[in-house]
């Protein structure tokens, strides 16, 4: 939920068993206003978790990717409609029409906040460091499909491909760019730790960073050279608050004019909103989703399909929702969010409440059920048995800090965990194989990574989705 409010001025595991679409809102005190906007002022917004990075290379938490949304560039952008737009780039990139070269030109009056012109060598830079193999980053980019990147001249660059790729443009062309005289100089594998990533210096957005005070707040003021114009506040303050219900009391009371996830909380931070007369409130699909994903490695318990549908019979998934969200979330039966272009009603696959259902499934994939409500199975990868204990308990609970599970997840012994990820302006930002692995989670008919390469190359979305839905 974003949430706005008004004071002096007007402000407006490879399978989804368990996933929840968090719906978000905006909420401002008056009715959007035709008045013309005016300069000045601070807005005041709230941020649920502090961030333990700046340095754009290596975010990977949302609370950061807003603040960095105020500081750098982006070269295209996805506007409320999911369209991909032109942001720093100066019009829509040309295509040869073999879908092979792509050439991008950059706006000529586009500067840093040092003054410095932002050119396409900046742009050369921020794809050699995100390409580079050894970039120390928790964030996945994929330039796979690039042949090569060449600097036409001060501004303008061309793309060649390995074959012609339709999502290039929202997959690889939608994101920030760096100034190069700062990142260009830093080694990747070494990039988390430097000094720039806690305080950078140089920013092409619309605010600059005057301060970051760590667990409290984050102070930008406008910056005078944004390619775009004039941001109409003089200052933008994050403040840092953490307690869903002190951050929704903050909202109301007027402490803070803008809460952009205050559906995500749980807290009943919306019903409390909408109470107020002074805020309001409006709410929308978000494009993320939180999910349950299980360790399918032979040997754990969820290698079998049909245990994870077991599982997914006995959640009682609106329920869950309803207890996690309070009313602010919706279930999601699959990874394409209803937001989506891609999203299918009709080809979505539901697992309605059914424990007689999950015994046999359970049963057909080897587990033997006791009369106590344990499952046990001959361990298929060494001696001994499995045990598979049959209450569930749900705890929703939220990290403020990376979670250290993922690595453990990934190579170690942990069966399921809770996790969450955002969708971008093509269904393909995250539909990407995992490294090792023999297919990508999720796929129904064990051909995801074929389906998904099937319909990358086609030139418009529509043809690919229902290779997508496959």
């Amino acid at each position: 939920m974003d949430g706005s409010l008004g004071k002096a001025k007007r402000w407006r595991v490879p399978m989804v068993a368990a996933t929840i679409a968090i719906l978000v809102a905006a909420c401002g005190n008056t009715a959007p206003s035709s008045e013309t906007p005016k300069n000045g002022g601070t807005l005041i917004w709230a941020l649920d978790s502090d961030a333990t990075s700046l340095n754009p290379f290596v975010i990977s938490t949302l609370p950061e990717f807003r603040v960095i949304s105020f500081l750098f560039p982006n070269l295209y952008a996805a506007d409320k409609n999911l369209n991909v737009v032109p942001d720093l780039a100066d019009g829509m990139p040309s295509v040869s029409s073999d879908g092979l070269v792509w050439t991008v030109k950059l706006k000529k009056n586009a500067k840093w906040s040092d003054g410095t012109p932002i050119t396409a060598d900046d742009v050369l830079a921020t794809q050699k460091i995100q390409g580079d193999p050894k970039l120390d980053t928790d964030y996945s980019y994929d330039w796979s499909k690039l042949k090569t990147i060449e600097k036409v001249d001060a501004n303008t660059v061309k793309y060649t491909l390995t074959q012609p790729f339709a999502p290039f443009l929202a997959s690889n062309l939608v994101g920030y760019v760096a100034p190069a005289e700062v990142y260009g100089k830093l080694d990747p594998a070494k990039i988390r730790d430097d000094p720039v990533s806690k305080a950078p210096t140089v920013f092409g957005g619309a605010y600059k960073l005057d301060k970051w005070i760590p667990g409290q707040e984050f102070d930008l003021s406008a910056n005078p050279n944004y390619y775009n114009g004039r941001p109409h506040y003089d200052k933008v303050i994050g403040k840092i608050i953490t307690d869903a219900t002190a951050a929704a009391n903050a909202l109301i009371n007027g402490d803070v004019a803008w809460h952009p996830s205050l559906g995500e909380s749980g807290a009943g931070g919306i019903s409390k909103a909408k109470k107020s007369s002074n805020v309001q409130v409006h709410t929308y699909q978000d494009l993320g989703y939180i999910d349950f994903r299980m360790n399918t490695r032979k040997g754990h318990i969820f290698d079998n399909v049909l245990t994870r549908q077991a599982l997914a019979s006995v959640l009682d998934k609106p329920s869950i929702v309803q207890a996690a969200t309070q009313g602010a979330g919706a279930p999601l039966w699959g990874d394409i969010v209803p937001a989506s272009w891609a999203y299918d009603a009709n080809s979505v696959v539901k697992y309605p409440l059914d424990v007689n259902k999950a015994k046999s499934l359970m049963q057909q994939a080897g587990w033997t059920i006791g009369s106590d409500g344990v499952a046990t199975r001959p361990n298929p990868t060494g001696s001994g048995t499995q045990k598979f204990v049959g209450k569930i308990r749900v705890r929703v609970h939220r990290r403020l800090q990376p979670d250290p599970r993922t690595g453990r997840l990934q190579h170690g012994p942990l069966q399921p965990a809770p996790a969450g990820a955002p969708r971008g302006a093509k269904l393909d930002r995250l539909f990407q194989p995992a490294a090792g692995l023999a297919d990508r989670p999720g796929a129904r008919h064990g051909q995801g990574n074929r389906c998904r390469d099937q319909g990358r190359p086609k030139g418009d979305l529509q043809p690919d989705r229902e290779d997508h839905q496959r």
